[in-house]
């Protein structure tokens, strides 16, 4: 996430500027998502129009394997020892909202972070707004004046984006999955989900971690 929480970030962010919209817990884990006021909403921008001005983010899946000491012991919402792990792995969860752990617990591999409860929780899978599991390089965490279930086609990536992965992003077919909660309140802010991280110190070496501004993007449906 780029530092841009959505509901679920519960899948969000608390600590960033909009936890990367995007990856939240399952709805039971993490209490409802704030509504936007009537008078504040912005109206969407015409389907099938290219516009311009959006602010692009990405959020991603943490993984413990490249995270190192010291470690932190945990407990679930419940009080349930969840084991002890990297406490830089537990902080990016904290801001992404799920992270994939080492060995599963309790059957499942990913832990989760729930924002309104402040604790930890298993899941299955990460999932965004309404449950639905978070699909690398298609689900997009954004403002409440964008239904769910849209379609997003980026034109033009804007400032600071690898050609390469600009290119893929421009590629992909996204759609709204999740929701942009707390400090969203750009209605052309869109957080766009890449997976799990691949490497060590995702968020300075990857190229697929960018904050763009001055993007393009057409909505569908």
């Amino acid at each position: 996430m780029s530092r841009f929480p959505t509901v679920l970030s519960a899948a969000l962010c608390l600590s960033t500027l909009c936890c990367a919209c995007g990856t939240r817990p399952p709805a039971a884990a993490r209490g409802a998502p704030p509504t936007v006021p009537p008078s504040t909403a912005a109206s969407a921008p015409p389907a099938g129009l290219a516009t311009g001005g959006w602010h692009l983010t990405v959020y991603y899946t943490p993984v413990e394997t490249f995270h190192g000491p010291p470690r932190k012991s945990i407990s679930d919402c419940a009080g349930r020892q969840l084991g002890e792990h990297s406490a830089d792995f537990l902080a990016h969860v904290q801001t992404e909202g799920f992270g994939r752990v080492v060995a599963p617990i309790q059957k499942q591999s990913y832990l989760g972070w729930n924002f309104d409860g402040r604790c930890w929780f298993m899941a299955a899978t990460p999932v965004g707004s309404n449950d639905r599991p978070l699909r690398a390089w298609v689900s997009t965490a954004a403002p409440a004046t964008l239904a769910a279930g849209v379609g997003v086609r980026v034109v033009s990536c804007g400032t600071d984006v690898d050609t390469a992965v600009c290119a893929r992003v421009k590629g992909a077919a996204w759609a709204v999955d999740d929701r942009c909660s707390y400090g969203c309140t750009d209605p052309r802010h869109l957080d766009l989900y890449v997976g799990e991280e691949d490497r060590p110190h995702f968020e300075d070496q990857s190229p697929d971690y960018f904050d763009a501004h001055g993007a393009v993007v057409t909505l569908f449906g």
